[in-house]
């Protein structure tokens, strides 16, 4: 595998719009390529997933459905710290994502390079990637994936993003699918991946991510996320408070109140409405199912009154 920075082999165009310029990153799940949308006149990132099987073949065409059907879920996902979905298409029988181009570090690059983190500004990481993860569980999306390769700190502004929501769809995952040491348990060797499992991923990010995971300002709140019973963990509201603290902001006491019935499901479905969603929703005719079926474009949706603290969060805590 070479390194970050490949050139693709002569700027290929995918989807007759999309010009790929250079490789960012590569996993298991597929490459993801800095790309110039000739159409849109910007930068963005386009993601090659990897499908199982050929396409040619029932299991390969159902595997690339699969992809675009999860694609197109994850566009739901609309939070300033949820990685924004522009587009969803097929390009030589293989779907390919179009998101918005980050220009930053992942988490993990960024604690390779300078150590762990003070516990506010591991808070404040925190409680954005919370805001994003009860943004997708409002709409039915469980990560499965969460760890520090997929936090994204945005160079300049100092914006958290997450990436790589709902590798498998808004199911249950296989343990399979998931990263070692960041996996809750019960996605190993268990029912499957539920909203509680995420919690337990943001702990295991946070625990990785300061230098005192134990007896630090977090320490108690990850030794409750790390629980290994589901029912144990503590609610996204307890976690936000405790994260708020942690972060020198104001205690959330708003962002606490229950929603009318029904209002979501994501941790316990407590959800309210406050601001506009900022990120802008995708059209139907920016996605295509292989399938031929028209693609019904995700409906506007509005902030939590959580999402709305963490966006609150967002730019990096002054120095004094």
């Amino acid at each position: 595998m070479s390194e970050d920075g490949e050139q693709p082999p002569d700027g290929r165009l995918v989807g007759g719009r999309y010009r790929l310029a250079e490789r960012v990153g590569s996993g298991v799940n597929g490459t993801v390529w800095r790309a110039f949308d000739e159409q849109g006149e910007r930068y963005v990132a386009v993601k090659e997933p990897r499908p199982t099987g050929d396409p040619q073949d029932e299991e390969g065409r159902r595997a690339v459905h699969r992809v675009v059907h999860e694609a197109r879920a994850a566009a739901r996902v609309d939070h300033p710290a949820a990685v924004a979905i522009h587009d969803v298409l097929l390009d030589d029988e293989l779907p390919w994502i179009v998101m918005e181009l980050v220009e930053g570090e992942p988490l993990d690059a960024a604690l390779a390079r300078r150590g762990p983190l003070a516990d506010a500004e591991a808070a404040r990481i925190g409680l954005a990637v919370l805001g994003a993860l009860h943004a997708a569980h409002g709409v039915g999306i469980v990560h499965r994936d969460l760890k520090p390769s997929n936090v994204l700190l945005e160079a300049v502004s100092g914006r958290v993003v997450v990436t790589d929501f709902g590798i498998g769809g808004a199911g249950h995952a296989d343990g399979r699918e998931t990263s070692a040491g960041f996996a809750a348990p019960e996605c190993v060797s268990g029912p499957g991946a539920g909203p509680a499992s995420d919690l337990w991923s943001l702990g295991a990010v946070l625990r990785t991510a300061v230098a005192d995971a134990r007896s630090g300002l977090l320490g108690p709140l990850l030794e409750r996320l790390l629980d290994s019973r589901p029912e144990g963990r503590p609610t996204a509201q307890e976690a936000a408070r405790v994260l708020a603290e942690a972060a020198g902001a104001s205690s959330p006491e708003w962002a606490l109140e229950a929603a009318a019935p029904g209002a979501g499901q994501g941790f316990g479905g407590r959800t309210t409405t406050t601001a506009p969603a900022t990120n802008p929703a995708v059209s139907a005719a920016d996605l295509h199912d292989p399938s031929g079926d028209p693609v019904t474009a995700p409906e506007p949706r509005r902030l939590s009154a959580l999402s709305a603290f963490a966006l609150l969060l967002q730019k990096k805590p002054e120095r004094g």
